[in-house]
């Protein structure tokens, strides 16, 4: 049976292109920066939303964990749903589900209240269970053999971006002239790349049937939601799938506290935005990184950044009290954690010959992650402090690099 391995190497028809298409690309890489930073944006604005709906600010809180479990729970399921559609009308769809969840946010501010505003968070959700599988599927449809480890890094470039520069120009934005005009610019955005996304993305792939896009062989991929649900019984896939649930509660556990972690260290409070800064543009670097080795070496690789995330976790344990020595750490662990998404859906879509069920696993897992990883490290550090925080999230990542180590060995099916 083919595998993802294979498909890399295959060759296409006659008149098949040989770039990227960047344009494309570039679209898709833009609705993941809208979805990430619609995700995050109450971080950057949460004491000006908790006092516009009068709750307490953990409430505000809540719409960032209920947001994840949405996507944790509904990633595969939604994918199996759109699995026999149009890419083109699904992306267009969830961009517009995406607009009217900011929208109804807006509205909640006026009329509706809290509960209405936490309805459309919900409603965020579950538009962001299905469209990281589209993009990233339709990535690797349009792009040419052997380059869509390339094609899926250009598409994670909307998260370095939304982490890097949405969230922070979002919160600029409120601050200056108030939360709504946030969420509103927003909902403007994302039906503006609706728009773009009904000219720019292909109805299907070429080579390949109407539903969502498969890899172009000469084989024919198991389509519609039985093959998206088929493909979790692949024990390559599950171990792709245990690798980032695991890698990524250790990564949250201690990045949603980093900032106890670097004042523990010594870093002014002046000085930890600049710490952050340097996370978030070393992220690109590992970014170009997983770019060039995906397509390649791409579970070499995977190993070796979580290794590194590892190693960073430890001597954040380690290097407690010793300010350089940690700001340091934390922004090698950003470029290791920069390069992950893409090497992990990657490692998905090669243990899979279904495209959707790739990115659906890793979107889902991603967020298990983020969801318990914030309530895990908040336990830990009410309990023990930010040593501990550290050397549990390093713990996490050594767990997960062996379970990574059995990628190698382990069928596709």
């Amino acid at each position: 049976m083919r595998t993802g391995d294979q498909a890399s190497t295959t060759t296409t028809g006659a008149g098949a292109p040989h770039r990227l298409p960047v344009g494309t690309l570039a679209l898709l890489s833009a609705a993941v920066a809208a979805a990430v930073s619609t995700e995050v944006m109450p971080v950057g604005l949460l004491p000006q939303l908790a006092d516009a709906f009068a709750v307490p600010e953990d409430r505000i809180g809540w719409w960032m964990s209920a947001y994840a479990l949405v996507v944790a729970l509904g990633a595969v399921p939604v994918t199996a749903l759109v699995a026999h559609r149009s890419p083109r009308g699904v992306l267009v769809a969830l961009l517009l589900v995406y607009a009217a969840a900011n929208g109804l946010v807006v509205v909640a501010g006026t009329t509706g209240g809290y509960p209405l505003a936490l309805t459309a968070r919900l409603l965020g959700g579950l538009a962001h269970a299905g469209l990281f599988s589209v993009a990233v599927a339709t990535a690797v449809a349009v792009s040419p053999p052997g380059r869509s480890g390339r094609a899926v890094a250009l598409v994670n470039t909307g998260i370095t971006l939304a982490l890097a520069l949405g969230v922070p120009l979002g919160s600029a934005a409120g601050t200056a002239w108030g939360w709504r005009w946030t969420f509103a610019a927003t909902t403007g955005a994302l039906l503006l790349l609706a728009a773009a996304a009904a000219v720019l993305v292909p109805a299907r792939a070429p080579g390949t049937g109407p539903g969502l896009p498969g890899p172009r062989t000469g084989e024919h991929p198991r389509r519609g939601g039985s093959g998206v649900l088929a493909a979790l019984r692949g024990r390559r896939l599950l171990l792709v799938a245990l690798t980032t649930a695991v890698l990524t509660l250790g990564h949250y556990s201690a990045y949603t506290y980093v900032t106890p972690l670097l004042l523990r260290a010594g870093v002014g409070e002046g000085s930890v935005s600049l710490a952050l800064l340097g996370y978030g543009l070393a992220s690109f670097a590992g970014l170009l990184l997983a770019g060039a080795t995906a397509d390649r070496h791409p579970l070499a690789a995977l190993r070796a950044v979580v290794a590194v995330v590892a190693a960073c976790l430890f001597a954040l344990a380690l290097g407690s009290g010793h300010a350089a020595a940690t700001v340091a750490a934390v922004v090698v662990w950003g470029a290791a954690f920069g390069a992950l998404p893409s090497l992990l859906q990657t490692a998905a879509l090669r243990a899979t010959d279904v495209p959707g069920a790739a990115p659906a696993v890793v979107n889902s897992m991603f967020n298990v992650g983020i969801a318990a990883g914030a309530w895990v490290g908040g336990r830990v550090l009410l309990g023990g402090g930010p040593v501990p925080l550290a050397l549990t999230g390093a713990a996490l990542a050594v767990t997960a690099l062996v379970v990574a180590s059995r990628l190698g060995s382990a069928p596709a099916r």
